[in-house]
């Protein structure tokens, strides 16, 4: 309940921070407020700033949005003193900072960073808790566990397609959290699986493109997506 209650404060945050946007879109339309503030609002760094206040309402990344809520403000600085930073200087060195932060804040859930330890000979894992990571790349893996609890995955600037048809969820349920970034994460599921999502999704979505019949799914056999979806999107199917 406290998880679902963080996700939706997440969501409120980003819900507020596109009103007030709008708003002053309009504002500067009617010509209510001057070009000066216009340039200070919508601003790359107070972009990132506004991407952190979203991060800092999930415990899992509330780490990663206070750093970037920090580098926005650091990289404000310099203009105050009429020293201008320009975004094409700069970010590589926040994507690299971000993926290092999004490493370091989810290494050690569930045992440690990947599976590879805990590959099967076929590449299918077996583990009742996935943490997988693929950045710059990424690929297909298939869970064969029958009593699945959920994990993390982290796709960014890659992929992860994860099939789960021959897995079986745990009775007390299954969460995994995802985090994508200019990335896509595919999850292939049995069509009895119910797939709920509690994703925050900037610039992002989640879409379920199984065509499944109310009574085939199953209630006790539930799939909660949390985390958060940027600039990506995460796909199911049950093929």
């Amino acid at each position: 309940m406290e998880e679902n209650k963080k996700t939706l404060d997440g969501k409120l945050i980003a819900a507020i921070i596109l009103i007030a946007a709008g708003a002053l879109l309009m504002l500067n339309t009617f010509n209510v407020i001057h070009m000066s503030l216009w340039h200070y609002i919508f601003d790359w760094r107070t972009i990132v700033i506004a991407i952190g206040l979203v991060l800092m309402s999930s415990q899992n990344h509330r780490v990663t949005g206070y750093i970037l809520i920090g580098l926005g403000l650091v990289f404000w600085v310099p203009s105050f003193f009429g020293t201008d930073i320009r975004f094409h200087q700069v970010f590589w060195p926040i994507i690299l900072i971000a993926i290092g932060l999004v490493i370091i804040s989810r290494r050690g859930k569930h045992g440690g960073v990947g599976n590879r330890q805990m590959r099967n000979e076929d590449g299918s894992i077996s583990t009742d808790y996935l943490n997988d990571i693929a950045i710059f790349g990424g690929g297909a893996l298939r869970v064969e566990s029958q009593n699945f609890k959920g994990g993390t995955l982290t796709a960014i600037f890659g992929g992860r397609d994860l099939n789960l048809r021959t897995a079986q969820i745990a009775p007390e349920g299954c969460v995994i959290d995802v985090f994508t970034m200019f990335g896509g994460t595919k999850l292939v599921v049995p069509e009895d699986w119910q797939v709920k999502s509690d994703a925050l999704s900037l610039f992002g979505g989640f879409t379920d493109k199984r065509h499944i019949k109310p009574d085939e799914v199953k209630e006790n056999k539930v799939l909660l997506l949390k985390g958060v979806v940027m600039f990506g999107g995460v796909e199911v199917k049950s093929y």
